[in-house]
Formats: structure tokens, sequence, C-alpha cells
């Protein structure tokens, strides 16, 4: 019970520090203004290894191979 609890902490972490990582890069905490910030260029290309990188944990936490 112990691992697996220490094993949520860490992934949440790591996702915790890539989302900020998008919310540096817009600047404003808004859902809306993030959202309106996406309309030149999507933040999945720019931001793609941020992506790569949010993918793992989020697979990880849920126990999920795909």
């Amino acid at each position: 019970a112990l691992r697996s609890a220490a094993q949520m902490v860490s992934y949440e972490v790591s996702i915790g520090l890539i989302i900020i990582t998008v919310l540096i890069r817009v600047g404003p905490r808004n859902s809306s203004e993030i959202v309106t910030a996406q309309r030149q260029i999507w933040f999945g290309i720019p931001l793609f290894p941020v992506l790569v990188m949010f993918s793992i944990p989020r697979l990880a936490e849920t126990n999920r191979a795909a």
C-alpha cells in the first residue's frame, strides 16, 4: 500500500510540473484564456516534448497501456 501511494504521488508531482510549464507559456491561469491562446497554433506542436512527458505518467497513473 505504501509503495502504490508513493508511486501515485510521484506521478502526480510530475504531471503538476508539466502543467505548470503550459501555464508559464500562456501566462494567465484562466482556462478560457488558455483555449483562446491556442487559436494560432496548438500548444502540442511547440511543446511536443512536454506532451510526450505528460503522456507517460498519465498512462502510468491510470495503469492503462493505451
